[in-house]
């Protein structure tokens, strides 16, 4: 055996003894006191009428994310008008409009299928508001075209 080889050798099995061994931390120093404990309002606690108004607020930051997204998405800036529609989703789960607007934005893009997961949750919470039935049937109407027009190979 040459010397370079018993050199890797060792090398090898230098790193499978002390390289794979679990690292041992020391504890923190005593000197440093613990984190305060995060106390957690049970909800139990918050009044409806609280829990309402909350609601309500954040409602009202979705539609205003909402709005933002939409005049970019009228600029043509359609993945930054996404991540508003996404932020406003997340302030407010249930908030159709989002949903219409994140549709409409990735029909822009080209990308039916997911364009399709959105406006159905859009026709979901959209359902029963005449003002948004004309456009979720247009809307509707665009993704059917969109998809057929796919080529799966």
């Amino acid at each position: 055996m040459t010397f370079k080889a018993r050199r890797c050798l060792a090398t090898v099995f230098f790193m499978m003894v002390f390289a794979c061994r679990p690292m041992v931390m020391p504890p923190p120093p005593a000197s440093e006191p613990p984190p305060p404990a995060v106390q957690e309002v049970p909800e139990e606690s918050a009044s409806p009428e609280a829990v309402r108004n909350e609601l309500h607020r954040r409602e009202g930051v979705a539609a205003a994310l909402t709005e933002r997204g939409r005049a970019l998405l009228a600029e043509g800036q359609v993945d930054s008008a996404i991540r508003f529609f996404e932020q406003a989703l997340a302030q407010s789960p249930h908030f159709g409009p989002g949903y219409y607007y994140l549709a409409a934005s990735w029909l822009k893009k080209e990308n039916a299928p997911q364009a399709k997961v959105f406006h159905d949750q859009a026709t979901l919470y959209l359902r029963g508001q005449p003002a948004w039935q004309a456009r979720l049937d247009a809307q509707g109407r665009s993704i059917t075209q969109k998809m057929s027009e796919l080529v799966i190979p």
